[in-house]
């Protein structure tokens, strides 16, 4: 099967069926005879832009990230609110938790909008370490996400 072909049949699994991990995604895909590995199954999600939502209080599923002409600073404030769960400052550092299988998708967008207060970032599966220069710089990062979360109130 061709990646175009696949990655449309992933599209549909993901719409019809609420899919939480990627060893789901996999099963789903396996039961339409498509064989494919783990390592291509998350290059597909990355490339799709399926990010982990919440399943109206039954854990997380993955849902398509829809970016619809929004800029990138758009794309990361609707990200932030609604992935972050937590997010805290360590002297020139912020610690920033997401839902699971989402720390990436923030750490590209701000990586992408090169905000002149972060020298770096690291990205896991579940959380960010976004580094400043200076105790300043962090604090100016801090207030940025406390302002986008508030904002999602």
């Amino acid at each position: 099967m061709k990646k175009s072909e696949r990655q449309m049949l992933i599209k549909q699994i993901i719409l019809n069926n609420d899919i939480a991990t990627q060893e789901e995604l996999l099963h789903q895909l396996q039961d339409k005879g498509v064989k494919a590995t783990q390592a291509t199954i998350s290059r597909d999600i990355k490339e799709l832009n399926l990010v982990k939502t919440n399943n109206a209080g039954q854990g997380v599923k993955y849902t398509i990230y829809q970016n619809n002409q929004m800029t990138v600073e758009d794309k990361l404030n609707s990200t932030i609110k609604s992935v972050v769960t937590a997010y805290n400052i360590v002297q020139f550092m912020n610690i920033i938790a997401t839902l699971p299988g989402n720390a990436h998708v923030i750490g590209a967008l701000i990586d992408d909008i090169e905000f002149p207060e972060i020298v770096g970032t690291v990205a896991g599966n579940d959380t960010i370490i976004l580094i400043s220069r200076t105790n300043e710089d962090a604090q100016l990062i801090y207030e940025y996400f406390d302002n986008v979360m508030a904002d999602s109130d």
